[in-house]
């Protein structure tokens, strides 16, 4: 963030620790057991959840009240705020964000709240809409726009939850990452000038940690620059393009493709030698599955709001990794 380009006054969030899920990012599915099991996990995760600091209040009346839209940007703002920031996750674990509405208490209280950091202007239509009515209720609040300067990608259409910002999983990049980390240092320093050495610091412990990952998963792609790799849900291409993979769709927009486009893809997993599916435990796997038996292969499932991210990223380069690793066939053990 150069200057207060990416900040604006007025929002909140919910805050205090939202609970992420306790769900693997990459799981290997034997038919719906694993997507079964991820639903009832995350039935104990909803009951759990609440609005955060906003409703429950702070215990420590100089803990800044931050709000942050996903999961994954949760992980970034703890390590760049450290312990005297109060974070709520507006989006609930397991909840689509490109269908989230928040309630009218949701917004009464998320008001509140010193400093909002949005995913991203025109990525999200209820983010857009939910930073408007923020900042009429409280003006004071600052917006810190966190994917501002990334790249974005074009959605094609406009129903996929984009707009004309392009596709929303910013943070599915270690690049992108470092962006988004630079931005929240900068906007605690503003509203806490106080402590901004120490969101410096925060801030650069987190890009070492987001280096280390990258590192890692270059090696494990190393020599694999343009393979392609199926997914329900075009989550990954901020990954894709990161790493020089292509990512190729099962369906369109998250709904399962037809009887055309699924002759079409076997056709195409077969041709390429991929034995895997990546798909999402949000979503009907079906599709995935159908694919996949027909190329004796198997189902993925991928989390892109996994709250480590950095660990699902490493998770998703493995599993890419043993699909097109020497002696493999194209099959994830």
């Amino acid at each position: 963030m150069t200057g207060d380009a990416a900040l604006t006054k007025g929002e909140g969030g919910t805050h205090g620790r939202t609970p992420g899920p306790a769900r693997d990012g990459t799981v290997v599915m034997g038919a719906g057991a694993a997507r079964l099991l991820w639903l009832s996990l995350l039935l104990v995760l909803a009951a759990m959840y609440s609005a955060g600091c906003l409703d429950n209040g702070s215990e420590n009346g100089s803990e800044l009240q931050v709000a942050v839209t996903i999961l994954p940007q949760e992980e970034i703002a703890r390590a760049v705020g450290g312990e005297k920031v109060c974070i709520t996750v507006v989006v609930p674990p397991g909840v689509e964000p490109h269908t989230y509405e928040p309630s009218a208490g949701q917004i009464a209280r998320l008001s509140q709240a010193d400093m909002y950091f949005r995913l991203g202007r025109g990525l999200l239509p209820f983010e857009d809409a939910l930073v408007d009515r923020l900042l009429t209720l409280n003006p004071d609040l600052v917006v810190v726009d966190t994917s501002e300067g990334v790249s974005l990608i074009r959605v094609q259409g406009q129903d996929h939850g984009a707009m004309q910002g392009g596709d929303p999983h910013v943070w599915l990049s270690p690049s992108n990452l470092r962006i988004m980390a630079g931005h929240m240092a900068e906007g605690f320093s503003i509203i806490d000038p106080g402590r901004a050495a120490d969101y410096a610091a925060g801030k650069e412990a987190y890009i070492r940690r987001v280096d280390a990952t990258d590192t890692n998963i270059r090696d494990m792609l190393s020599g694999m620059e343009g393979k392609p790799f199926l997914v329900f849900h075009e989550a990954w291409g901020y990954f894709a393009r990161e790493y020089g993979l292509v990512q190729v769709a099962v369906g369109a927009e998250g709904k399962e493709p037809g009887a055309r486009e699924l002759s079409s893809l076997i056709t195409f997993a077969r041709e390429n030698g991929i034995r895997v599916v990546f798909a999402e435990p949000q979503y009907d796997t079906r599709g995935s599955e159908v694919i996949a038996r027909e190329i004796h292969g198997s189902v993925v499932l991928i989390d892109p709001l996994a709250p480590d991210t950095l660990s699902n990223l490493e998770r998703v380069a493995s599993a890419i990794s043993l699909i097109y690793g020497e002696g493999n066939g194209g099959a994830v053990p």
